[in-house]
């Protein structure tokens, strides 16, 4: 049942729409369906790497406030180079129109794409950080094995989750013009510099000139 409830919560954890996900959405309509999926690939391959850190300590090393902190800028910092690749897509979207014989984007970059991404974003490692540290101090799952369980169902969630997003972008992405792609992106990349300052905010962190 532990692969189950896992499942269930990771899920539950999907529901909540962020970085990652809008990714996943934008580059099943903006690419092709295959270089979505890949992404989706790399996101469920950072996360299992969270979660086995998170298993052997991470939660005890991120409760050093610096640490944490640290943690959040470099995300930030990521995130916001994220964001202005994307807004820089439109521009080389254009060109791409005018030579369309310029070799698609590979697979590859997309999975690469998918892990950087995750790995970038602190919530994500805040989150399974906090999740498996509670399972653990909380005695809720005497055997590894079901730990283990617990964590693929948890995997399978992003694998399900992504993929009907990714093709469900896809399917909708028939129907847009090319001027909505446009916006599309810009939209995107205007989400991921604000999600960056939320982060940066959350860290605490303040420039010397601000007054309070």
């Amino acid at each position: 049942m532990a692969i189950w409830h896992g499942l269930l919560f990771g899920m539950m954890l999907q529901l909540s729409v962020g970085p990652v996900c809008l990714a996943v959405l934008h580059r099943s309509m903006t690419r092709r369906l295959r270089d979505a999926f890949m992404m989706v690939l790399g996101v469920a391959l950072a996360d299992a790497v969270y979660m086995v850190g998170a298993i052997g300590g991470l939660s005890l090393l991120l409760q050093i406030d610096w640490v944490r902190q640290m943690v959040l800028i470099m995300g930030a910092l990521i995130l916001t180079w994220f964001g202005i690749q994307t807004l820089r897509a439109i521009k080389g979207r254009g060109e791409q129109e005018q030579a369309p014989v310029q070799q698609a984007p590979s697979g590859r970059s997309s999975f690469w794409h998918g892990v950087l991404l995750t790995l970038a974003n602190p919530l994500t490692v805040l989150f399974w950080a906090g999740v498996f540290g509670s399972l653990l101090a909380s005695g809720t799952f005497v055997h590894s094995t079901e730990l283990f369980l617990f964590a693929t169902g948890c995997l399978l969630s992003t694998f399900l989750f992504l993929g009907l997003v990714a093709l469900l972008a896809a399917y909708l992405a028939r129907f847009f013009r090319p001027g909505w792609f446009n916006v599309f992106h810009v939209l995107s990349g205007v989400f991921l510099i604000g999600f960056a300052i939320v982060l940066f905010a959350k860290s605490g962190l303040k420039p010397p000139y601000w007054p309070f």
